[in-house]
């Protein structure tokens, strides 16, 4: 039999809870077998176990948001051109005397959408700062992870308020530690204002 003598408990840098309990006896006890865990030492006939295990532990998340150039037409404002448009207006970036634009010219067209996006051109606003959301989710499991849904559309169950976009599982990493898992998922959000396609990527 054993007497507890000592009650920890801390929380890594992850935001995992882990609960550390060192026992003494007169005699071997073996560890629980689900610490995460352990140490035994003996001195003068007392017997010193100190385990360490995983306390009930919810999901853990962090969030960063960084931008990138895009393209301006890419924007969500002018999500309305037609494909024939931004067909035309790619070729005329390129060479705004290719054959193969019959003339056509951005400064003549009669869409208001349209005629902003030529204006934002001219006075050099040729690319606009995008946000990217990248979410970490890590979890304690009690068994091994499903590889398989890396590079599918899926739910982060992360509560803030990310906009209108959905996420891509983009990596995973476990780690097995007593009997559990140490899980952690990486998010990538899509562009803002547009989504990830299922015909693409599926979902889980």
């Amino acid at each position: 039999m054993s007497t507890e003598t000592q009650i920890e408990v801390s929380r890594d840098p992850t935001g995992l809870v882990t609960r550390t309990v060192t026992s003494q006896s007169f005699a071997w006890v073996d560890p629980a077998p689900n610490c995460r865990s352990y140490r035994v030492t003996q001195a003068d006939g007392v017997v010193t176990r100190v385990e360490e295990f995983f306390d009930d532990n919810p999901p853990v998340y962090s969030l960063d948001v960084a931008t990138s150039q895009e393209p301006i037409e890419s924007h969500p404002y002018f999500s309305g051109l037609s494909p024939n448009d931004r067909e035309a207006w790619s070729k005329w970036k390129q060479n705004s005397s290719d054959p193969a634009l019959n003339g056509w010219d951005p400064g003549q067209h009669g869409d208001a959408t349209f005629q902003f996006l030529y204006y934002l051109w001219q006075r050099g606003i040729t690319n606009y700062f995008a946000p990217r959301i990248v979410i970490k989710c890590t979890t304690l499991e009690t068994s091994e992870p499903d590889a398989s849904n890396v590079g599918k559309i899926s739910a982060t169950g992360y509560s803030g308020n990310t906009g209108s976009v959905n996420f891509l599982l983009t990596g995973l990493s476990a780690q097995q530690e007593g009997t559990k898992f140490r899980v952690t998922r990486e998010y990538l959000g899509s562009a803002n204002g547009t989504v990830w396609e299922a015909s693409l990527y599926g979902s889980q």
